[in-house]
């Protein structure tokens, strides 16, 4: 019989090598057609037309390699993290393969279709544009190729209960991880990389600084979101992000009123997804599911999606009431 894990520790290294594969390509193409290709590129259109931009063959290449490379080296690392939940390390192939795909047929466009036009501004894109969009798909490759999680929607959460004591339970911890985070944070690093690389490529770089570094910032904001810690403890309830180790929210023992158990926290009763703040309540909403719902003695509340939120709820409750006997 197949050992389950070698097989997916397998699958797992090849989804990884995939990724090396686009940074191959564009050194290998460079090798074989150096001798041919003239000193500039084709290396923008603004549609299926002739080229309305240029670039040195050692820019293009360059840019190329800086793509290709950096993709190659998530695929490995990513594919080398042991702890890592399937359902993030498959996003990280995605996400890789999409930076990868692009910088390969940037490339392969460019020095493929500057040679036969003769001068770069008379390369024409036209129906090769179909390249370009099915390689930005490039990332399904190892996606597929990378194991599914075992238990689909459970292994995003980590649990660690603390060991109850005979007077009841003093404290409980919870790490969760969210999947909408992590695809907007994708997202955004996408759109991030994008709008540089155009701006190289045009050769107006300095004009998209401030959009690229206000994108970055929001990037790691919304990154912080991604690990959740969830903590229960004498001191009321914490959520600290796990990425960043800043705190999120944190609600004291002597403000907490009320703890509830949610079966189902309706994402549009909350404001949508994500973290959501209206006017006397706030949520982190991380999928339709069960939740914890705190009201405090202010009558605001606070929700999280958390899988087990039942125990948290009774530790949280049996706190409250102790500190309120011994007051």
């Amino acid at each position: 019989m197949t050992n389950t894990t070698d097989t997916g520790f397998a699958r797992t290294l090849v989804a990884g090598l995939t990724l090396v594969v686009p940074f191959l390509v564009v050194l290998g193409s460079w090798l074989l057609l150096r001798e041919r290709l003239p000193a500039e590129l084709a290396s923008h259109w603004s549609g299926v037309g002739r080229a309305d931009g240029v670039m040195p063959v050692a820019g293009s290449l360059t840019i190329s390699l800086v793509m290709t490379g950096l993709a190659a080296t998530a695929g490995i690392v990513i594919a080398s993290r042991p702890g890592m939940s399937a359902s993030l390390r498959r996003g990280g192939f995605f996400f890789a393969g999409f930076f990868a795909g692009i910088g390969m047929a940037t490339w392969l466009l460019s020095a493929g279709l500057t040679p036969a036009a003769g001068d770069p501004f008379d390369a024409v894109l036209g129906g090769w544009i179909v390249l370009l969009v099915a390689a930005a798909g490039y990332g399904v490759i190892p996606f597929l190729i990378a194991p599914k999680p075992i238990h689909a929607g459970v292994d995003r959460f980590r649990g660690d209960q603390v060991p109850l004591e005979p007077s009841g339970a003093r404290a409980w911890s919870c790490t969760v991880t969210s999947t909408v985070f992590i695809w907007v944070t994708a997202a955004l690093i996408i759109i991030g990389v994008v709008i540089c690389a155009a701006s190289i490529i045009a050769g107006n770089a300095g004009d998209s600084v401030i959009g690229v570094v206000a994108i970055a910032a929001t990037t790691l904001v919304v990154a912080a979101f991604i690990r959740l810690r969830v903590s229960v403890d004498a001191r009321g309830l914490s959520v600290v992000s796990a990425v960043m180790r800043i705190p999120v929210k944190r609600i004291g023992l002597e403000q907490i009123a009320a703890v509830e158990a949610v079966s189902v926290l309706q994402p549009m009763e909350w404001g949508g997804w994500g973290f959501r703040v209206t006017s006397g309540r706030s949520a982190l909403i991380l999928k339709k599911g069960p939740g914890l719902v705190v009201t405090t003695t202010r009558d605001t509340q606070f929700a999280i999606t958390l899988p087990d939120p039942h125990t948290p709820a009774a530790v949280l409750a049996a706190l409250r009431d102790d500190a309120s006997n011994v007051a």
